[in-house]
Order: structure tokens, then C-alpha cells, then sequence
């Protein structure tokens, strides 16, 4: 794994990632730590660098971490697990008791994580961030995106927005009946992407269509799972941008109070 300057392209430094395989997930930064996960071993290295901060052993060969400030989450196939940031101490376990390999990437936010019970679907549970307890389950077609109130998941080829408080489906919207993309939400606004190419600003509150776009090429969906190691990639937003991955080309739209 190599760091490099974001100005220039220049190394900065490179640390060598523990674990049998070829890596097959990203790594994932926050807090001045990156972490890696590869065979079944989570690793923090310090950014600045690269030197190893420390290790645990979590089970599972695929999926990347999601952290917060105060968590770093990881879904084994059949396991949630939280641990301490900083120190890599595991702060609690959820056993679903079924059995298989691989895992899954976790979504995070507003004090709960979503996590896929199997690589080769996204459905499983919902736990309270800080204690571990099972607040219910979901079912999904691509990793969901959390709000300070609502989360946004996609199934079967429909973006669903549901109420965090009670689970209550707030709105619907079906867009041109291919949606299989994790969808982004960024302030007010959800965006989520179609196989056919298109790409769809909604209101988070009330699912109302803002704007679409048409691309030219299929949308598709990030790679979770035992299809990490494919490369493929979705929607992603920071900097005040919107990124957009379709076909062999990227789009880039500026974000802002009314993107």
C-alpha cells in the first residue's frame, strides 16, 4: 500500500498489509489512521507514515471497514463487529450463527450500521452502533446511504426512503425501473444512478425527482463482497463534487445549496 501526495502524485510512503491473499477490498482512511482488511486481519497504519498502528484478527476475507470517530465496523460473513479506533480493542461482537466465507462492506451513520449477512447479497441486520443490539433487518441490492434522520436503500430496482425512528417507509421512487446503484445522500439531496444510464437528484424528504441526467452508458454498482476484487466502483461525493462512474467515463458535477 502506498501513500502518495495528492498535489503532485508523489510517494510519500508505502507499508506492506498483512494477511495471506492479494488484497481485495480498499483501503479506507479516517483520523489520521488507514485501515486494511485481508484475511480475516484488520490493520491500522498512521497515515503520515505507513508504519503499523496495530492488528486484529476478524474472520472474513472480503469487504472493507466503515468508520466513525468513536468505531471502526467490519461484516465477517454471518458477524458485526465494532472496534476501538486507535487501539484496534474489540468493543463488541454480534454472532448470527449461520456459517459460509468472505464478507461484506458495512454502512455506518447516525448510530447504526447495516450490515450484509453474505457476499453475494446486501439484505441483514441493522445494530445500534454503541451497544451491538439487533434493531431489526433490511433487505437490499446495494450497500445504503445513511442522513441524520433516514436511510436510503435500493431493492428491486426501487429507492426506498425510511424513517431511522420507525422503520416507516417515508417514499418510493422507481425512476426508469433499473436502479441497482448505491445511492449518495449529500445534505438534502439523494442521488442514485440506472443501469440505463441515468442519473437522478431526488429531494431526501420527499422522494420528489429534481433532475435527471443521461450518462450515455450504464450507472453500475460498487463491488461489495466476493465481488470486491472486480474493481468496479459507484456514486461517490466530497470536496463539494459529485462523482459519477459510467462506462470508461467519470462525471463530475459541482455540488452546492441547490445542487
Amino acid at each position: 500500500m502506498t501513500a502518495l501526495d495528492a498535489a503532485t502524485g508523489s510517494p510519500l510512503c508505502s507499508s506492506t498489509i498483512p494477511g495471506s491473499f492479494a488484497t481485495q477490498s480498499p483501503p479506507v482512511a479516517s483520523e489520521g489512521l488507514v485501515y486494511t482488511l485481508n484475511d480475516g486481519v484488520l490493520t491500522a497504519f498512521n497515515e503520515n507514515t505507513g508504519a503499523q498502528a496495530w492488528q486484529q484478527g476478524v474472520s472474513g476475507t472480503n469487504g472493507a471497514p466503515a468508520t466513525t470517530v468513536d468505531g471502526i465496523y467490519v461484516a465477517p460473513v454471518c458477524y458485526a463487529i465494532d472496534l476501538e479506533p486507535a487501539i484496534g480493542t474489540i468493543l463488541w461482537t454480534h454472532n448470527t450463527e449461520c456459517s459460509g466465507g468472505g464478507g461484506n462492506t458495512p454502512a455506518v451513520g447516525s448510530g447504526v450500521m447495516y450490515a450484509p449477512l453474505s457476499p453475494g447479497y446486501y439484505s441483514g441486520n441493522v445494530y445500534a452502533t454503541e451497544t451491538g443490539q439487533v434493531l431489526g433487518s433490511f433487505s437490499a441490492s446495494a450497500p445504503p446511504a445513511i442522513s441524520t434522520s433516514s436511510v436510503f436503500i435500493v431493492n428491486n430496482s426501487t429507492l426506498q426512503g425510511i424513517a431511522l425512528s420507525n422503520n416507516q417507509v417515508l417514499w418510493s421512487f422507481a425512476g426508469d425501473g433499473a436502479l441497482t446503484n448505491a445511492p449518495v445522500v449529500v445534505d438534502n439531496y439523494v442521488f442514485i444512478g440506472s443501469t440505463n444510464g441515468n442519473l437522478y437528484a431526488l429531494d431526501a424528504t420527499s422522494g420528489t425527482q429534481l433532475w435527471t441526467k443521461n450518462l450515455g452508458a450504464p450507472i453500475t454498482c460498487p463491488a461489495t463482497g466476493g465481488n470486491a476484487n472486480q474493481g468496479a466502483t459507484g456514486l461517490s461525493a466530497g470536496d463539494g463534487l459529485l462523482i459519477v462512474p459510467a462506462g470508461n467515463k467519470v462525471t463530475a458535477y459541482v455540488l452546492s445549496t441547490n445542487p
